[in-house]
């Protein structure tokens, strides 16, 4: 199982970030790679949904997130599945001086044994990591304003 990590400090409340990050009909506006997203009515609560087209490179895919487990303030636990992987993304707030400290921990496997394990270390692992960075930055300057 891969796992990819990365964190920025955002200069405002864990408040003011969840209003924007955990926005279902916002999330293509920050995650990088996403181009469409349509949340259930339950989402963000645990067993709510939302459906993500997400594009890497010249492929596209439909994932579904799904939330595992949430305490607003502490962190939000997402089962993702589809495309070419399924696994677990958490999203935890710290303070950090007057802002919030937003981690991203990314544990994922490839579909294709082998193969997918090979295509992980050549291309997705570096991809993932670049899209979660993206993701971070963009995030950041749209609650930051």
């Amino acid at each position: 199982m891969a796992k990819i990590e990365r964190s920025t400090v955002i200069g405002t409340s864990w408040q003011n970030v969840d209003a924007i990050a955990l926005d279902g009909h916002r999330i293509a506006e920050w995650f990088s790679g996403v181009e469409i997203s349509e949340p259930d009515s339950v989402y963000p609560q645990v067993g709510g949904k939302v459906k993500l087209l997400y594009k890497a490179g010249p492929m596209s895919f439909d994932l579904i997130q799904t939330v595992l487990e949430y305490t607003p303030g502490s962190y939000i636990l997402f089962k993702i599945e589809g495309g070419m992987i399924k696994g677990t993304s958490r999203w935890s707030h710290a303070p950090q001086g007057s802002g919030t400290r937003l981690t991203n921990l990314l544990n994922y496997e490839t579909q294709g044994g082998g193969l997918g394990a090979i295509a992980d270390k050549l291309l997705l692992e570096r991809m993932n990591t670049d899209q979660m960075e993206k993701s971070l930055a963009n995030l950041k300057a749209l609650v930051e304003g």
